[in-house]
C-alpha cells in the first residue's frame, strides 16, 4: 500500500476487533527534531500510552507518516506499558532506517544513500536484510515490485503536488512527458544496486535513488508483532495506517473481525447513497486468528489531468499508473512481513497474472475491487475468511 512517509493519515482498513476501546489524543505530526539533544528511542513525547477498560493502547502519528495504534489485551497496565514502549522503539528504529525524506544523526539510512548514491555506504544489518528482501521480491514479483523506481515516482509526485490551488481550479494540472519518464527509467535498473550482505555495504549507480515505501511499513509491523510476542503478550492488535496485524483471541474469547472499507465510500467522502448506512461502508469483513490484512488501491492519492485520474501506484513496466482497478486486499496467514509488497504487486499485475500468483501461494487469499460499479473477484478460498454472522 504505498509511499513511506506521505500516505493518508486515514486507515484503509478499519478494525471492528473491539468496541469501546480507548481513544488517544494525537501528538505532533512533525518528524522528531534533528538537534544535538535528539534522542532517537525515547518513548515519552513520541507516543501516547493509555489504559481503558482492560485495554492498553499505544498511539503515535510521528512515524511512517501515518497513524499507528497498538492495542494490548489481557495484560496488567504496568507490564503493557513496558511492552508498548519497546514496541514503539521498534517502530522508531525502522522509521529511521527506511526514511527517504530525512537523515538522522545516529544512523545511515535510505535518505543518506540517496544523497550520495555512488558512495559506498556502511549500513545497519537490519537495513541490509530489508534491502536484500526487496531485491529478492523484484524477481518473485516479475518486476512489479522495484525499490529503484524512485526517480519515476518522484516525477509523478512532483506533478501531483503541483496540481493544487489555482492550477487545479483552472484545469492546468499536468503529467510527466514521455521523454522525462524514459530518462528517469535509465536509473531504475535493479542490477545497479550493489549490496554486499557480508560487509553490510551498499552502492548505487550515480543518479539513482531508493524507495522502501512498498515494503517498510509491513516489515515494521511484523517486527513489532515479534517484539510483543517476545514480551509474553497473548492478545494484541496492530493497526499501522491500515496494515492490520493481530495475535491471540479477542477479549470476548472469539477470533478477531476486521472490516475492509469500501474504497468508493472513501474516494467520494461517503457521499454515495450506500455509504449512508454502516453496512454499506465496508465491502468485506475478515474473520480469523493471527492474520495480517492490508489493502492497496488508487482511491486516496490521485489527481486529475483533463478529467483523467492518475494515482500514486506506478507500474514499473509502463512507468504509468495502472489505468484500471480500484483496490486489492490481501489476507495473510504466512509471509506477513511482506504484506505491503504482496498487496501492491497484486494490484499492479494484470488480473489473470495476479490470480495465478495467488493460486501458487498457499499463505494468502485476496479480493479485487474492480470498478466503480462495485464488481469484485476473489481467490478460490477467500470465503474461508469471510465473517458469517450467526443466524
Amino acid at each position: 500500500m504505498n509511499r513511506l512517509l506521505r500516505p493518508s493519515l486515514l486507515s484503509v482498513l478499519l478494525t471492528l476487533a473491539i468496541s469501546g476501546s480507548s481513544s488517544a489524543i494525537a501528538g505532533q505530526m512533525s518528524e522528531p527534531a534533528q538537534q544535538e539533544t535528539f534522542k532517537p528511542y525515547q518513548c515519552e513525547g513520541n507516543g501516547i500510552i493509555s489504559h481503558t477498560d482492560g485495554v492498553s493502547t499505544l498511539y503515535t502519528l510521528k512515524y511512517f507518516g501515518t497513524s499507528i495504534t497498538i492495542d494490548v489485551y489481557n495484560s496488567k497496565p504496568e507490564a503493557a506499558t513496558i511492552a508498548l514502549c519497546h514496541a514503539l522503539n521498534v517502530v522508531q528504529e525502522y522509521h529511521y532506517l527506511a526514511s527517504n525524506y530525512s537523515t538522522y544523526p545516529h544512523v545511515e539510512n535510505i535518505k543518506s544513500i540517496n544523497n550520495a548514491p555512488a558512495k559506498i555506504h556502511k549500513i545497519d544489518p537490519k537495513l541490509t536484510e530489508l534491502v536484500a528482501a526487496s531485491l529478492d521480491w523484484y524477481e518473485k514479483s516479475d518486476g512489479y515490485f522495484n525499490i529503484a523506481l524512485s526517480p519515476v515516482i518522484d516525477l509523478w509526485r512532483k506533478h501531483r503536488s503541483q496540481c493544487k490551488g489555482e492550477i487545479k481550479e483552472n484545469g492546468l494540472c499536468t503529467k510527466p512527458e514521455v521523454d522525462e519518464l524514459q530518462n528517469a527509467a535509465k536509473l531504475i535498473n535493479i542490477k545497479d544496486i550493489h549490496l554486499n550482505q557480508a560487509d553490510n555495504t551498499i552502492r548505487l549507480k550515480s543518479g539513482m535513488s531508493l524507495d522502501l515505501g512498498g515494503i517498510a511499513k509491513g516489515w515494521m509491523a511484523e517486527k513489532v508483532y515479534e517484539q510483543l510476542k517476545a514480551e509474553g503478550l497473548t492478545s494484541f492488535m496492530i493497526n499501522a495506517g491500515g496494515n492490520i496485524r493481530h495475535y491471540g483471541l479477542h477479549p470476548d474469547g472469539r477470533e478477531f473481525n476486521t472490516a475492509i472499507e469500501d474504497p468508493l465510500c472513501k474516494k467520494y467522502d461517503y457521499q454515495l447513497p450506500k455509504c449512508s448506512k454502516f453496512d454499506g461502508q465496508y465491502h468485506e469483513v475478515v474473520h480469523g486468528q493471527d492474520l495480517t490484512i492490508v489493502s492497496s488501491g488508487n482511491y486516496l492519492r490521485y489527481y486529475r489531468v483533463k478529467d483523467k485520474e492518475y494515482h500514486h501506484l506506478i507500474n514499473p513496466k509502463t512507468l504509468q499508473p495502472k489505468p484500471e482497478g480500484i483496490s486489492t486486499s490481501v489476507v495473510l496467514d504466512g509471509q506477513q512481513i511482506f504484506a505491503d509488497v504482496i498487496s501492491t504487486t497484486l494490484f499492479l499485475m494484470p488480473l489473470e497474472q495476479a490470480l495465478e500468483f495467488s493460486d501458487h501461494a498457499d499463505y494468502l487469499e485476496a479480493v479485487w475491487y474492480l470498478d466503480d460499479e462495485g464488481n469484485k473477484i476473489s481467490t478460490a478460498n477467500f470465503d474461508k475468511y469471510r465473517f458469517k454472522p450467526s443466524k
